[in-house]
């Protein structure tokens, strides 16, 4: 087997397992930030599979997907009390700054641009898995909601 197919593989069973882990113990920022990788990554994996020209970097699609992904993070760690949309958007910004420098060094193999890619992907799973694993069992609803509007006031 190839060493792409492999490297595929196994992110593949690292998102379906963290993933999966969010949408079953997670609460609700942390189901969000499941189904935004899972699309993500499902429609970059569906273009490239369509056609190998989305490999390249800074390709309009895939990147637009990418921003999509960090304004999704973004997003929930402003309205939400969690700490690893904190993360996972720094990884997801880093993950654009990749793209787009990329094509400023045209001899840099594409094995090594996506690997890259593939750390920061792994790092914004593994905040989500850290978020989702510091989630109490017995969390109150308010707790598993999440969200800054549903906290009750803080008495000074």
């Amino acid at each position: 087997m190839d060493l792409r197919w492999g490297l595929a593989l196994l992110f593949n069973a690292v998102l379906l397992g963290v993933t999966g882990f969010a949408l079953v113990r997670g609460g609700l920022p942390e189901r969000i930030g499941a189904m935004v990788n899972l699309v993500a990554s499902l429609a970059t994996t569906v273009l490239r599979l369509i056609d190998p020209q989305f490999y390249a970097p800074a390709q309009t699609v895939v990147l637009g997907i990418d921003l999509a992904v960090a304004a999704a993070f973004y997003w929930l760690a402003l309205k939400t009390i969690r700490f690893w949309p904190i993360w996972a958007s720094g990884f997801a910004l880093a993950n654009i700054v990749a793209s787009v420098t990329a094509p400023l060094l045209p001899r840099t193999p594409l094995l090594a641009y996506h690997s890259g890619l593939g750390i920061y992907a792994y790092l914004a799973l593994g905040a989500l898995f850290l978020g989702t694993w510091h989630m109490p069992r017995d969390a109150s609803p308010a707790l598993r909601n999440g969200f800054r509007s549903q906290q009750p006031p803080i008495d000074p």
